[in-house]
């Protein structure tokens, strides 16, 4: 598929800044965005680390104010104001240009890949992120702990959304930026701004189990970046009263975790099912590809996920579960693998048609049955029935 956001004619992002090569246009957009970036910290009570800041001359798409709902559209407002100087597309989604774009995860492991919510459900799942985070008050009422906790877990949400073909980074500096000072704190990336990549790129490869393991670094790096802010309004924001605690993730965001989590533990699986099965995982060059249990899942799964209540895909997503077990050259991770996949298949496939899986309950820390292999996942109790198709879902809907 072509990519849109490219000029064919020499390969580079479509820009404004005549740039002619990859290099040039990542100097001028760097040098560009950060200049907006510093006329932004003063809306949240930040000092500017650079004087002077030179006049910027260029379309005049004024800094967008704190909103009350961080929705995809204050998403692309932050983003066009940050990047109108470099880009024509500024504000443009993956979606508007169908991009889906991945790589590998050269920050995390480099055998593992980095991908993003599918192109086409960008909308559907920020959506989805912006109505629980609008339910907890945009984090208003929380300790500083409780801000830097939740603050790290819709950090994480957005940028596996990753809104943008390039960007995405500073503009969720952006918005972490409003959101703190609304919620009574100043997050200050200048000074943990190293470390930024590292966080949110572990967030998305996902390779603990542990989600919250996952976010460590972000806590951590949010953890250092967030002070309380001086004056009645902001300590009026941090009063407990304010708070609008959720027992428990929306039925939506609960979907999108678990299909994220799926995603996830395919990786590994995907590549001993590769090795089994001979298939490449490395193209002519030699670099790092998805492997067809991982592209199975982004490009089908991801993209519709009420394909889970469809036995085609519980007997696609079985298959490399039956072969690696039966494998005669079964690797010590192999159990440990497999049931983590399994789990998250059974986790996916509940929170779209739970009558397909057996009931909750089942603890996290089963080992797998000793007479492997098994005929299908322990986590599936039966297929679907011959010649019955399931009933529709109402629900259904790179850097």
């Amino acid at each position: 598929m072509a990519d849109l956001f490219t000029n064919p004619a020499d390969g580079l992002l479509y820009n404004n800044v005549r740039a002619t090569t990859e290099k040039g246009l990542d100097r001028l957009e760097a040098d560009l965005s950060i200049k907006r970036m510093m006329l932004i910290r003063a809306q949240v009570g930040l000092p500017e680390p650079r004087q002077p800041v030179e006049a910027i001359i260029g379309p005049a798409y004024a800094i967008p104010p704190i909103p009350l709902r961080f929705d995809e559209q204050h998403l692309r407002a932050l983003h066009r104001y940050l990047f109108q100087d470099v880009y024509p597309w500024a504000g443009e989604t993956r979606q508007d240009r169908a991009f889906q774009g991945y790589k590998p995860a050269l920050n995390v492991q480099a055998d593992l890949m980095m991908t993003y919510t599918n192109h086409r459900r960008i909308t559907t799942d920020a959506a989805a992120i912006t109505a629980q985070l609008t339910a907890e008050n945009n984090l208003k009422g929380l300790s500083k702990a409780q801000f830097v906790e939740r603050a790290a877990y819709y950090l994480d949400h957005l940028n596996h959304v990753h809104v943008f073909r390039e960007g995405n980074g500073r503009t969720m500096q952006f918005m972490m930026m409003q959101l703190g000072h609304q919620a009574g704190y100043r997050v200050d990336f200048e000074k943990v701004y190293k470390d930024f990549n590292l966080a949110r790129d572990t967030g998305i490869v996902g390779v603990s189990v542990n989600t919250a393991e996952n976010r460590t670094r972000l806590r951590y790096l949010l953890d250092a970046a967030s002070t309380e802010l001086p004056g009645a309004a902001a300590k009026a924001a941090r009063h407990p009263s304010q708070a609008r605690p959720l027992g428990a993730a929306t039925l939506e965001v609960a979907r999108l975790e678990a299909l994220r989590e799926l995603k996830a533990s395919s990786q590994r699986v995907g590549i001993r099912y590769a090795q089994e099965t001979g298939a490449p995982l490395n193209d002519a060059g030699g670099n790092t590809i998805m492997s067809p249990l991982l592209m199975y899942v982004q490009a089908l799964v991801m993209a519709r996920p009420a394909a889970l209540t469809e036995q085609a895909t519980l007997d696609e997503l079985q298959k490399p579960y039956v072969v690696i077990a039966a494998s005669p050259t079964a690797q010590l991770s192999d159990k440990a693998m497999l049931l983590r996949y399994s789990q998250a298949v059974g986790q996916a496939v509940q929170v779209f048609r739970p009558q397909l899986t057996q009931q909750p309950g089942l603890p996290a820390q089963q080992t797998m049955p000793q007479n492997e292999p098994r005929g299908r996942m322990p986590y599936l109790i039966h297929p679907l029935p011959n010649n019955k198709k399931p009933p529709s879902r109402s629900a259904e809907g790179p850097n």
